[in-house]
């Protein structure tokens, strides 16, 4: 790492006293200097795409938006910018979705006290760093069989499916998302008359999301949003995205196999406020039905 340059780093953690701890750290190294911090992980990615770091320290745990989506986000806004991981997860598999997310960098935090400079050295010369107590192996089969967004998310019958629920709501819009557990996040894997603004900022949503999808895909039961205006569940800014796009009512009805395993949300969006007819939701379920059936059998082994 050259000494006369000026190294920009952002520091996420939601721990104030992990944050200090880094921030003190990197005072070490007179080269490193932290431009800005950040508590979760949405905050971290407007921040970047804002700032253009030259590195970001990362932590997996972040409100919001887990640290591993916030990877995927910050390297799509801000290409050049180098990421490493700072966590207590010690799970080889977090740590590979991690660093196949984005990251250049996966660092234990009991081991930060010796391992953090020399990672941020590495990492910044383009190597690659992992704690020496995590074991990684190679992604394997077993990280794609039970991930219904790695699995389907090319499967031809996507569009057709949501295309005929559009039409037995009768709706204007529409979007499909699968299910991906490794980020615990649904993504976008068909749409239906959305712009980018729109498209963009529910790229990846979080189960923990202001979103109808996210609140159907906890509840794991169909969620009516009548009136965009007043439902609570809506932060300003979501609302405000769903507004601009002309979305006066939504639907959200979860996507569950046969066997109870959790697929993803199709949604259908309306101009009006009112949204679908109660009568249609027995066409819903129906084709929600038959195309899960249709799925089933292209799980891999």
């Amino acid at each position: 790492m050259e000494s006369s340059r000026i190294i920009r780093v952002i520091v996420v953690d939601d721990n104030d006293s992990w944050r200090h701890f880094l921030v003190t750290a990197l005072q070490g190294r007179p080269e490193l200097r932290v431009i800005s911090e950040a508590s979760d992980g949405l905050e971290a990615v407007r921040q970047v795409e804002l700032l253009r770091p030259d590195l970001i320290l990362l932590d997996i745990g972040l409100p919001v938006l887990n640290g591993i989506e916030a990877a995927r986000q910050c390297q799509k806004v801000s290409p050049t910018s180098k990421i490493l991981c700072v966590s207590e997860n010690r799970s080889p598999d977090i740590a590979e979705q991690a660093l196949t997310n984005g990251a250049s960098g996966y660092v234990v935090k009991s081991n930060a006290a010796a391992d953090l400079l020399p990672a941020v050295e590495s990492v910044l010369e383009g190597k690659r760093f992992v704690s020496a107590s995590l074991a990684l192996h190679p992604p394997g089969a077993h990280q794609i069989k039970n991930n219904p967004y790695l699995q389907f998310r090319h499967s031809a019958l996507i569009t057709e499916f949501l295309m005929s629920v559009i039409e037995a709501t009768g709706s204007d819009f529409g979007k499909l998302q699968l299910f991906d557990p490794q980020n615990g996040t649904l993504r976008i894997v068909a749409q239906c008359g959305f712009q980018n603004e729109f498209l963009s900022f529910f790229d990846t949503v979080s189960c923990e999301g202001d979103t109808s999808c996210s609140r159907a895909m906890a509840r794991r039961d169909r969620v009516v949003i009548a009136d965009v205006v007043t439902d609570p569940v809506f932060s300003a800014e979501t609302r405000g995205v769903l507004l601009s796009a002309n979305v006066g009512s939504i639907q959200s009805t979860p996507l569950i196999g046969p066997s109870g395993e959790y697929f993803g949300v199709v949604s259908t969006y309306y101009k009006a406020r009112g949204g679908a007819l109660p009568h249609t939701w027995q066409s819903v379920d129906d084709l929600t039905e038959r195309f899960l059936a249709s799925l089933v059998p292209d799980r891999q082994p």
